[in-house]
């Protein structure tokens, strides 16, 4: 099976990747140096980009060629006030959330079958206040995927949205650190490729 997993170098994308060890594996991320050495680990190959620039993304997608399946790990989390909130703030939040994944849909070729992995965010858990930018950009995120989705089953490719419950992952240090009860990012990719593996595949997976 062909793989691309992106924001490798984080806990849920650091986590997939050592499931899927044996697989052929492509692995992206900003971060060069804990990329490499996970892909050492694995036995895949790091492919250092910032996928928030169309022109990285495609160069990538063009370099890994045809997918089985495609998980886009990349997200960034940060708490904002509404009253406070900057316009670099709602920008990164829309580059790092929907346009890398547009530009990976874009730019990605997929073999018969495939799927194609994103995640979003359970509104009961992200609309609250002091989240509003990155809620937002979950939402325009699940937005675009339900349209793509009718576009790209033509092709053969399904669209799978994730959703996860709180992960014990890097993005909860500057909030204080992970929600007591939050999933081991081992659990949480167990669980995530168990469902997007499933025949059929769903269109969306609550974990």
């Amino acid at each position: 099976m062909r793989v691309l997993i992106t924001g490798a170098t984080g806990g849920v994308g650091g986590a997939l990747a050592r499931a899927l060890k044996g697989q052929e594996l492509f692995l992206c991320g900003r971060r060069a140096g804990p990329l490499l050495e996970l892909a050492q680990a694995v036995g895949g190959r790091a492919l250092p980009a910032d996928l928030t620039d169309e022109l990285e993304a495609r160069a990538l997608l063009e370099e890994v060629g045809p997918l089985d399946l495609l998980l886009h790990a990349v997200g960034v989390a940060g708490r904002a006030p509404v009253r406070g909130v900057g316009r670099e703030v709602l920008e990164g939040m829309m580059a790092a959330h929907l346009f890398s994944s547009a530009f990976l849909l874009k730019h990605a070729r997929f073999r018969q079958g495939a799927r194609a992995v994103f995640f979003g965010a359970y509104p009961a858990y992200v609309r609250v206040p002091g989240f509003a930018p990155y809620a937002a950009a979950k939402g325009a995120l699940e937005a675009y995927l339900e349209a793509a989705r009718k576009e790209l089953v033509r092709e053969g490719v399904h669209l799978v949205l994730v959703r996860l419950p709180a992960v014990a992952t890097g993005l909860w240090a500057p909030l204080g650190g992970a929600p007591k009860g939050a999933l081991s990012p081992e659990e949480a990719a167990r669980r995530v490729l168990e469902g997007v593996l499933k025949e059929p595949p769903p269109s969306l997976l609550e974990v």
